[in-house]
């Protein structure tokens, strides 16, 4: 589940800031220390050939992926009969990227947050919402994965590896009613302790139950799947642009989700190093030259997540001041 952000007072939003602008600082050192070792000039010649309208390109498919998945969570909040406009909704949602690069985008549960502040939506009923924004994204990323695994059959074994545990993951959520079970269980052995606690729990998986079902779940994965699709095709367009080999979208689709799903394993903000690393072991392996895939991965990431970063930052004052014209003390409890 996930963690409940009660009590996000000023301290502790500012202590989240500051792992943001952390990553910020990483990212530019870690891509200043490669460039320095590849060469600057060779790798500021490899983005001079990526014109600007393949770079305003990538920045509305990016757009385009936030805005359907800002439908699916939507989508979810409906399904979870939650009273919540389209509207609030997307700015919730885009303005959760501001905490994106925090272990594990932990900080994304802000969104949890404003909607208990701003809705008086119990944590227990938004708390599905969040699991299932989550788990469909991971999803729809391992199936484009998949699909796009006959680009690098050497890494079958670690992609389908990862498929299968991504399914026993995912398969106690398909069926809420066995979690339900367990939890009853161990709420038998300690429930004295806690019972709030286990009340609150029991609440929050019959309401995950209402998310997964074939309709509500297979509607959500859709809409990532194009969104994420759409992504990795900006990636391809990049890649042609910088120079190097011909790369079909089947091999940029491996190589975007790859190193997202290697990012996102190494539980580290934004995925930050993990997911770069393996997209130039990938792209050097194509064939690209070092310059040309590092400059293809610093912008690539600049275009994706940094991108949706400053978004999330840009929408994140406008949802705090809402917070406090309704009254509700946006820098502690209310």
């Amino acid at each position: 589940m996930a963690a409940k952000p009660q009590g996000l007072n000023r301290g502790k939003l500012r202590r989240l800031e500051w792992i943001v602008v952390g990553t910020i600082l990483a990212f530019g050192a870690g891509i200043v220390g490669i460039g320095a070792y590849v060469g600057f000039d060779k790798v500021w010649s490899a983005v001079q050939r990526v014109p600007a309208s393949i770079i305003f390109a990538l920045l509305g498919l990016s757009v385009f992926n936030y805005a359907l998945r800002a439908l699916r969570w939507h989508w979810f909040s409906k399904g979870l009969g939650l009273k919540v406009g389209f509207g609030f909704n997307a700015a919730v949602f885009i303005g959760g990227f501001a905490l994106t690069t925090t272990p594990g985008k932990a900080g994304e549960a802000l969104r949890l947050w404003v909607l208990e502040r701003a809705k008086g939506v119990p944590y227990e009923r938004a708390t599905p919402l969040f699991l299932g924004d989550r788990l469909s994204d991971m999803v729809a990323i391992m199936l484009l994965c998949v699909a796009c695994l006959g680009a690098f059959s050497g890494y079958a074994n670690v992609t389908l590896g990862i498929a299968a545990g991504l399914i026993v993951l995912m398969l106690p959520f398909l069926r809420p009613k066995t979690l339900l079970w367990v939890t009853n269980a161990l709420y038998r052995l300690f429930g004295g302790r806690a019972p709030r606690l286990f009340a609150k729990i029991r609440a929050a998986l019959r309401e995950t139950a209402k998310l997964f079902t074939f309709r509500q779940f297979g509607v959500g994965l859709v809409l990532a799947l194009v969104g994420w699709a759409a992504e990795a095709w900006s990636f391809q367009l990049l890649l042609t642009a910088v120079g190097g080999p011909d790369v079909s979208f089947q091999q940029a689709g491996f190589v975007f989700t790859f190193a997202l799903i290697a990012g996102t394993i190494s539980m580290l903000p934004g995925g930050l190093g993990g997911a770069e690393a393996v997209m130039l072991l990938l792209l050097t392996s194509l064939g690209f030259a070092s310059d040309s895939a590092l400059a293809a991965t610093a912008i690539i990431r600049l275009t994706t997540l940094w991108f949706s970063t400053a978004l999330g930052f840009i929408v994140l004052p406008f949802l705090l001041a809402a917070l406090r014209g309704r009254g509700t003390d946006a820098s502690g409890d209310a």
